[in-house]
């Protein structure tokens, strides 16, 4: 951070982090504006007044004693199970002082705002039993990246950039980059070749390239040979026999939209590559993916042989970080969402929360905490969350901004930003090396602000009894030095920022799966299953409420899954994102706003929605025509702009708009 006087005025990316590499992206040059945006910003503990309709400025200890003896009278009720949380990282510091605060506490209710990571580790997890897998681009010759904003937004943003920079030096193609998507993003735009497939068919092209090595035997016959489900046994089919019975090159036209010519000579290419690597990830929205989907393209990259290898798919080193105190006894009462159908993996999945806290079943929701997130904004089905959270008796909010949650809390707790305050960040999505970042303040905090950290702690020793036993830290850096004790000394940690695994850990994986294989058919999902499911009829009936369609052993195997598109109308409405527009919980500053181009604001006010110039016919819609955009989540106003580039039948809309709060934001 540059500073002017005590004033930070610009942000500059370290030349020596193996992430950014000197580089930043809008989001962190806009950051200041933002910390500084004092119309937006929390700068006081808030309460509101029922009989004044507002918020109203409070001191710490008002805020905490309200927020402490709310929480007190539940617990002494025996109703501590009826509290929910929702925060915004379960990796981070903050996260695992919000998870440690509930176990203590006595609520199993807890939620963190869905991510792409986890869905990558869920789906390495079930084929390989191993979930730090990443993609090395900077040494991979042929990427085949699978819906992927690799340009727009994945993982680290600049350390792709800077990958797909070293592909192109001196005006020589060095790398070749095919993007399998519907829409002619950026990335796509820039890629060697784009496959344009219908919405949501990206796995059933990753499939039709698994089927094009197998057939032509281009694939590692060591290791699907001897995995688990790749051929036929006594128990069913394999993954084998299932590529050839859905998912030829022309059963993948007909699903996809992409010519089997096409696929077939794009499988070819890959599998002949020295050095290829197939990559899965955050869709435009930063939407957390589809666990077929993302198996799917595990399964292509272990067809090609590329495990371990340079420019392959990678298993990187475990974070070497400490708990911060001994395991907590498991919380014995039940979930809120426990009867809302049965869950297959036991996780932190916010939407099931806000459902069955709006049935009211088993139980109605007492209290909610919400920690450094924006779930009313960004989180999945936003106007769902948003039922939840105004349905809610008594809301916390622990934010830096007077945002769409905030504005619906009884209490408004004022959260420092990144910039002023101690706190950590994990491995980027993707990455093929393990990376902790840990941030200190770099200004002065606003004066009544606290780390997200700090707050939970100050409610803790409110508390007091087992929640503050549980977390005896004073502040957020010292859990921070425990945290990160395993890494070194802790001032030379918080002076350099950042700690890094030296390089990808090349070699064969080991296979941690209940085979000890690798397994196309994944006994971990099985096994979760049958210890969940009575029968098999009981299974399938599991396998539906989740949304599964295959049958049989493809149930668990990767596969191709439909979207599903709710029948409200006769469109396909997805997102698109822009390094320039901020998603997730941070307002796009009015700085991001100014570098917007004319095909996400038009007349500098109003959204942009593209539109395919055959599907605006049917409609009767021109360049520049008004429209409304309803949806089963909700509504908005729009411009229509003509590209062709859009799949007909979509409508895509951009994010990291559409802030309502507060009013003049």
């Amino acid at each position: 951070g540059r500073l002017q006087g005590e004033r930070l005025i610009r942000i500059e990316g370290d030349d020596q982090h193996p992430a950014s590499r000197g580089g930043v992206v809008p989001a962190d040059a806009a950051a200041p504006q933002n910390m500084y945006y004092g119309d937006f910003r929390v700068q006081t503990p808030l309460i509101w007044d029922p009989l004044s309709g507002i918020h109203q400025a409070a001191t710490w200890d008002q805020a905490l004693d309200l927020v402490a003896g709310k929480l007190a009278e539940l617990y002494k009720a025996g109703k501590s199970q009826t509290v929910a949380a929702i925060g915004a990282d379960a990796e981070s510091v903050s996260g695992e002082i919000l998870a440690r605060f509930m176990a203590a506490y006595g609520s199993p209710n807890l939620a963190f705002m869905p991510s792409a990571k986890q869905t990558l580790a869920l789906a390495g997890w079930a084929m390989l039993g191993e979930r730090n897998l990443g993609f090395d681009l900077d040494n991979a010759k042929y990427v085949v990246s699978f819906g992927t904003p690799l340009l727009e937004g994945f993982g680290s943003p600049v350390a792709v950039r800077k990958a797909f920079a070293g592909w192109r030096q001196d005006y020589k193609h060095t790398g070749t980059l095919v993007q399998v998507e519907s829409r002619a993003s950026v990335t796509a735009s820039q890629a060697d070749a784009w496959l344009a497939c219908k919405p949501g068919a990206e796995a059933a092209v990753a499939l039709g390239m698994c089927q094009v090595l197998v057939s032509q035997g281009l694939y590692d016959k060591g290791l699907a040979e001897g995995a688990l489900g790749f051929g036929d046994t006594d128990k069913g089919k394999g993954f084998k026999a299932l590529l050839d019975a859905q998912y030829t090159p022309a059963k993948v036209e007909a699903l996809s939209g992409v010519p089997a010519k096409k696929l077939t000579e794009t499988a070819v290419a890959f599998a002949k590559a020295a050095k290829a690597v197939a990559v899965c990830g955050p869709g435009n929205a930063g939407e957390p993916g589809r666990l077929f989907d993302f198996m799917a393209v595990l399964a292509l990259n272990c067809l090609k042989g590329n495990l371990g290898k340079e420019g392959g798919l990678v298993v990187r080193q475990p974070l070497p970080l400490k708990p911060l105190g001994e395991a907590l006894a498991p919380v014995a009462k039940p979930r809120l969402d426990a009867l809302a159908g049965k869950r297959l993996i036991d996780g932190y999945d916010p939407l099931s929360l806000a459902k069955a806290a709006l049935a009211g079943a088993p139980y109605k929701l007492g209290a909610l905490l919400v920690v450094n997130c924006n779930p009313a904004y960004s989180g999945p089905q936003a106007s769902l969350m948003a039922q939840m959270i105004k349905a809610a008796p008594f809301v916390v909010a622990v934010s830096p901004y007077l945002d769409e949650t905030a504005k619906m809390a009884q209490v408004i707790l004022p959260a420092g930003t990144w910039l002023e305050s101690w706190g950590d960040s994990l491995t980027p999505y993707g990455s093929p090396v393990g990376l902790y970042g840990l941030h200190r303040p770099l200004v002065n905090p606003y004066p009544q602000a606290k780390s997200a950290g700090d707050a939970i702690l100050a409610l803790a020793a409110k508390l007091g009894g087992p929640v503050a036993q549980a977390l005896p830290l004073a502040s957020t850096e010292e859990a921070l030095k425990v945290r990160a004790s395993g890494l070194g000394d802790f001032d030379k940690l918080s002076q350099q920022s950042w700690w890094a695994q030296a390089k990808p850990a090349y070699g064969a994986p080991a296979m941690k799966t209940p085979s000890g294989k690798l397994e196309f058919f994944s006994m971990g999902l099985h096994n979760l299953l049958t210890a969940k499911a009575s029968d098999g009829a009981a299974m399938d009936k599991m396998l539906k409420a989740l949304g599964v369609t295959a049958s049989g052993s493809a149930a668990l195997m990767p596969h191709y899954e439909p979207v599903a598109t709710g029948g409200h109308g006769k469109l396909v409405l997805a997102a698109s994102a822009s390094l320039r527009a901020s998603a997730a919980s941070q307002t796009t500053a009015p700085y991001q706003i100014k570098v917007l181009d004319n095909t996400v604001l038009s007349h500098t006010k109003d959204m942009v929605v593209e539109i395919n110039p055959a599907t605006a016919a049917e409609l009767h819609l021109a360049e520049d025509d008004r429209v409304r955009v309803d949806s089963a989540a909700g509504g908005a106003e729009a411009r229509v702009h003509l590209f062709a580039g859009v799949a007909p039948g979509m409508i895509y809309m951009p994010v990291g708009l559409g802030h309502f709060a507060p009013a003049n934001a």
